[in-house]
């Protein structure tokens, strides 16, 4: 009875392996993701803005930024680029998102990364860790995102000097 006892213990705790299943649109949704980090540096407005639904809903990074849409958010997009120069993005991951309601993986998309680049005015070089996240529609367009840093202070760390 003991060695029965013990193989029931043993075929159950074998059984529980611990791994999480993934949501099956979230590799997807990682190669838009990318697509979407490429066209943005590539400063191709027609590709990034396809690859948004039409009522996209934009959070963007800046101290009291509101929600935006498609329209406000691809101009958002075009004030990063008329800032800076050579933009580029260099993930540290891509990490599974979940719905915030029930807390189920979702298929949304988490990614933490370093932008670099360059001020127009003042020449001075950035670099600056910032957070993303994207979730996706069944047509794989991006339905809500946002953008998080402090990318406040990275406009007055890489402002022109003041003339005194």
């Amino acid at each position: 009875m003991k060695k029965l006892l013990i193989l029931i213990m043993m075929i159950t705790l074998s059984s529980c392996t611990g791994v999480v299943q993934q949501n099956p649109d979230f590799d997807k949704n990682v190669e838009l993701a990318k697509t979407w980090f490429d066209t943005f540096t590539s400063e191709d407005y027609d590709a990034t803005a396809a690859l948004m639904s039409e009522d996209v809903e934009w959070q963007g990074c800046f101290y009291g930024s509101p929600v935006m849409n498609k329209e406000e958010a691809m101009t958002y997009m075009k004030a990063w680029h008329d800032a800076m120069e050579n933009i580029t993005y260099t993930p540290e991951n891509y990490l599974p998102g979940v719905d915030p309601e029930t807390s189920q993986l979702n298929g949304s998309v988490r990614t933490y990364g370093v932008w670099t680049g360059t001020n127009t005015a003042s020449g001075k070089d950035f670099e600056i860790l910032m957070y993303h996240y994207f979730t996706f529609n069944d047509e794989g367009k991006i339905i809500n995102s946002g953008d998080f840093g402090d990318a406040t202070g990275l406009i007055m760390a890489v402002a022109p000097d003041s003339a005194e």
